[in-house]
C-alpha cells in the first residue's frame, strides 16, 4: 500500500519540477552560439517560473539607475503594465535610500514594504516585496523583486526554492559571460595564430588538440576539423616516437616545468616525414592553474636554409643599423624606444640602458614642456613619412628628422623608424657652398663690369685731354659736366657690384621684387647687351611687398639669368631678333594664399626631359667641364625653399626653357 505524500512533499515535488523546467530551458539555450545567447531569455524564464511556482502577484528582474533613481526592467511576469513603472521606481528609490547608494553589503534577501501613498501609487495592490540580489564574485547582474502578499512571509520551502533559482540564474549568466569571454579570446587567438607562419597548436590538459592554425594544416596535410579532440601525439609525432613524447607530456603537466623544447619527426597525411622544432609553454590561469599547452613548431625540413638566410639578413641589418653615423631609433606605437644605434647614445650623451625603453620625447627633446603633447609624438605610427628640420635639445643640436612607418605584411604599423641628420656641420658646408657660388657669380660679373667701365673711363680721359689742350675753350664747362656724368656712371656700376658682393645679415626684411629684378639686370645689362640678348620685363603693378633676404633672392635671379645667357648663346652665337629672355612677375593664388610668381623664359636650347629632375642636384651641370660648378641651381633651390617657396622648370628641347619661382606673401608674424 502506497502511503500518500504529505502536503510539504507534494509542494516540494512541484517546486522541483518548476526548477527542472527552468534548468532545462537554460541548458538548451546554452547549447547554441554564445554570441546568440541572451540574458533576457534567462531572466524571462526565471520570472515565469517564479510567478507560477510561488503564486505571487508579480515578479520583476531589473537593475537600478542610481543617478535617476529609476528601476531598469529586464523581464517580468506577468507582462509589465504601463502603471507598473511608478511602483518600480518607488522600489528603486527605497533601495537607494536603504543602502545609501552603496550596495556592496546587499548580498542577502531583503523584505521591503513600500508606502504606496508616499509615492502616489494608486491601485497597485500590496506594497510588500521580497528583493533578492543576483550576483557573483563582486559582480551584480541585477535584482529579483517578488510582490508577495503578507509582508513577504513565505515558507522555508519556498524560500529555499527561491534561493536555488537565484543561484541557477547567476550561474547561467556567469557561465554565459565566461563562454563569451572564452569565445572572444578563442577568436582573437585564432586570428593571431593564423597569421603566424609557423605551426601553432593548442593542447588541452587531457592531451587533445584544441586548435590548429593554417600553417599546421599546410604542413601536416590535415584540416583543423579533422583532428580536433584527437590526441596530439597521434597527429604531430611520428609513430616510432609517440610513446616517448606521450610520457613527456604527462610529466610536464604533473611537474612545475613552465616550458618545453624538443625536436621530433612528424608523419604527414601523405606519408612524408618532416622534422619539426617544437617550443611549448604552459598556459596559466590564476584560479585554475595550468589549463593546457601552447605549441609553436618550426618546420626545419625546408626552412633551415631560409632561417640561416634570415639570421644573416638580421645580422646584416643590425650591423647597418649600428654603422649608421646619424642617430637612428625604432619607436613603438606607445612612444617607447625599442632600439637605438650608438650614434643616438653618443648624441644624447647617455648609455644605451638610459635610452632603450624610455619615451622618445624624453630622449630627443628632454621631456615635455608644461605638460603639452610633444609635436613629434603625433607622427609615431603615422601612415606617411614626415621630414622636418627641428631642434632636438636631447641630442644637443639642430637636425633634419625623418620619421618613417615600419609597415608589417598586413599593412599595420607597429613601430616607426626615426633618423636624425645633424645639420650643424652641413649648415657650415652649405654656407660655404653658397659663398663659393656667390663669389663665382661676382667673378663673372666683374669681368663684364671691367668692360662696361672701360667705355666711360675712355670718355673721361678724352674730355680731360680736350680741356688740357684748351682750358679757355667755351665748351670746357660742358666737358667737365660730361666727366662728372661718366664718373657717376662708373660709381653706380661699382656700387651695384659691391652691394651684391657685400656679406649681409641672414634676417628677412621687407623688399619689392621689382627692385630685386632691376638690380640684378643692372649688374648683367652690359653682358646681355654684349651678347645681343633682348631682355623684356613685364611685372604687374602693384605687387605686394615681400619679406625676404634681398641678397639671396638676387643671387637666385642672377643664377637663372646666367643659365639663360648660356642657353641663348649656344643656340644663337650671333645677335638676332629671336635671341630673347622674358621676365614676368605676377600674383598667383594657391590654396587660399597669395604668392609672387616670377617666370623666366628663354628661347635657348631647352632642357632634355630625362635630366629635368636632376637640375637641382648638387654638382649636376649640363655645361662642359670648367664652365660650370653645378651648384647654381642647387643653391637657388635651397634659397627659394628657405623663403617658403618653390622653383620649377618647364622646357621643350631645342626651343625654350622656363623657370617658375613662387614666393609666399607673408607678414613679419609668420616668420
Amino acid at each position: 500500500m502506497v502511503k500518500p505524500s504529505s502536503g510539504r512533499e507534494a509542494e516540494a515535488l512541484k517546486l522541483f519540477q518548476h526548477r527542472s523546467r527552468l534548468l532545462t530551458a537554460i541548458r538548451e539555450h546554452s547549447l547554441g552560439d554564445p554570441q546568440a545567447q541572451s540574458s533576457k531569455f534567462i531572466f524571462q524564464n526565471c520570472c515565469t517560473v517564479l510567478h507560477e511556482a510561488l503564486h505571487c502577484n508579480s515578479v520583476w528582474i531589473g537593475n537600478l539607475d542610481r543617478e535617476k533613481s529609476q528601476f531598469i526592467l529586464y523581464a517580468s511576469s506577468p507582462t509589465a503594465r504601463p502603471g507598473d513603472s511608478l511602483l518600480q521606481n518607488a522600489l528603486a528609490e527605497v533601495l537607494i535610500e536603504r543602502f545609501n547608494n552603496d550596495f556592496t553589503s546587499f548580498n542577502e534577501p531583503l523584505y521591503l514594504h513600500i508606502d504606496l501613498d508616499r509615492f502616489g501609487v494608486k491601485g497597485a495592490g500590496d506594497g510588500s516585496y521580497l528583493v533578492w540580489p543576483v550576483g557573483y564574485q563582486g559582480r551584480t547582474y541585477g535584482f529579483v523583486a517578488v510582490n508577495y502578499p503578507g509582508k513577504g512571509h513565505i515558507s522555508e520551502l519556498r524560500k529555499e526554492f527561491l534561493a536555488h533559482v537565484i543561484d541557477d540564474i547567476w550561474l547561467a549568466l556567469f557561465s554565459r559571460d565566461m563562454a563569451l569571454k572564452f569565445h572572444d579570446e578563442l577568436d582573437f587567438n585564432k586570428e593571431i595564430i593564423n597569421t603566424i607562419q609557423e605551426l601553432i597548436v593548442t593542447i588541452r590538459p587531457c592531451g587533445t588538440i584544441a586548435s590548429f592554425n593554417k600553417k599546421a594544416e599546410q604542413v601536416t596535410g590535415y584540416g583543423e576539423q579533422e583532428i580536433l579532440e584527437k590526441y596530439w601525439v597521434d597527429v604531430l609525432i611520428s609513430p616510432k616516437k609517440r610513446r616517448e613524447f606521450q610520457q613527456l607530456f604527462s610529466e610536464i603537466l604533473k611537474g612545475e616545468q613552465a616550458s618545453i623544447h624538443f625536436k621530433a619527426p612528424l608523419l604527414t597525411r601523405d606519408g612524408t616525414e618532416r622534422f619539426i622544432n617544437w617550443h611549448g609553454s604552459i598556459r596559466h590561469n590564476i584560479e585554475k592553474g595550468k589549463v593546457g599547452l601552447v605549441m609553436l613548431g618550426i618546420d626545419e625540413t625546408e626552412t633551415l636554409a631560409a632561417d640561416q638566410q634570415l639570421n644573416m639578413f638580421t645580422a646584416r641589418w643590425k650591423k647597418i643599423f649600428i654603422a649608421i653615423q646619424d642617430p637612428a631609433l625604432v619607436v613603438a606605437n606607445d612612444k617607447t624606444i625599442l632600439e637605438a644605434n650608438p650614434a643616438t647614445c653618443a648624441a644624447a650623451k647617455k648609455h644605451r640602458d638610459e635610452v632603450i625603453g624610455k619615451k622618445v620625447c624624453d630622449i630627443l627633446h628632454g621631456g615635455h614642456s608644461g605638460g603639452e603633447q610633444c609635436p613629434l609624438e603625433q607622427f609615431i605610427g603615422y601612415q606617411k613619412t614626415q621630414i622636418s628640420e627641428t631642434e632636438l635639445n636631447g641630442l644637443h643640436g639642430t637636425y633634419m628628422l625623418t620619421v618613417s612607418p615600419l609597415l608589417e605584411e598586413n599593412g599595420e604599423i607597429n613601430a616607426t623608424l626615426l633618423v636624425a641628420r645633424n645639420l650643424t656641420e652641413e649648415e657650415a658646408i652649405r654656407a660655404e657652398a653658397i659663398r663659393a657660388a656667390h663669389l663665382a657669380a661676382i667673378g663673372e660679373l666683374a669681368s663684364g663690369v671691367a668692360h662696361e667701365i672701360n667705355n666711360p673711363i675712355n670718355g673721361i680721359i678724352n674730355y680731360a685731354q680736350i680741356i688740357l689742350d684748351d682750358p679757355h675753350d667755351p665748351d670746357a664747362n660742358e666737358n667737365l659736366g660730361n666727366i662728372i656724368s661718366e664718373g657717376k656712371r662708373i660709381a653706380g656700376i661699382v656700387s651695384k657690384l659691391l652691394d651684391f658682393a657685400r656679406r649681409r645679415e641672414e634676417a628677412h626684411a621687407p623688399s619689392r621684387i621689382e627692385t630685386i629684378v632691376a638690380n640684378s639686370l643692372h649688374l648683367v645689362a652690359h653682358l646681355l647687351k654684349k651678347d645681343g640678348i633682348v631682355c623684356s620685363v613685364n611685372i604687374a603693378q602693384p605687387l605686394p611687398s615681400l619679406l625676404c633676404n634681398e641678397q639671396q633672392l638676387q643671387q637666385v635671379v642672377l643664377n637663372i639669368i646666367s643659365n639663360a645667357r648660356y642657353a641663348l648663346n649656344m643656340r644663337y652665337p650671333q645677335p638676332c631678333a629671336e635671341k630673347k629672355l622674358e621676365i614676368k612677375g605676377e600674383v598667383s593664388r594657391q590654396e587660399e594664399k597669395d604668392f609672387i610668381r616670377l617666370t623666366f623664359t628663354d628661347q635657348g636650347i631647352g632642357i632634355e626631359p630625362e635630366i629635368q629632375k636632376r637640375l637641382f642636384d648638387p654638382f649636376f651641370s649640363t655645361k662642359p667641364k670648367g664652365e660650370g660648378t653645378g651648384l647654381g641651381l642647387s643653391i637657388s633651390h635651397g634659397l627659394v625653399r628657405e623663403h617658403g617657396g618653390t622653383i620649377k622648370v618647364q622646357s621643350k628641347k631645342g626651343e625654350w626653357a622656363r623657370f617658375i619661382i613662387d614666393l609666399p606673401v607673408r607678414s613679419c608674424k609668420e616668420l
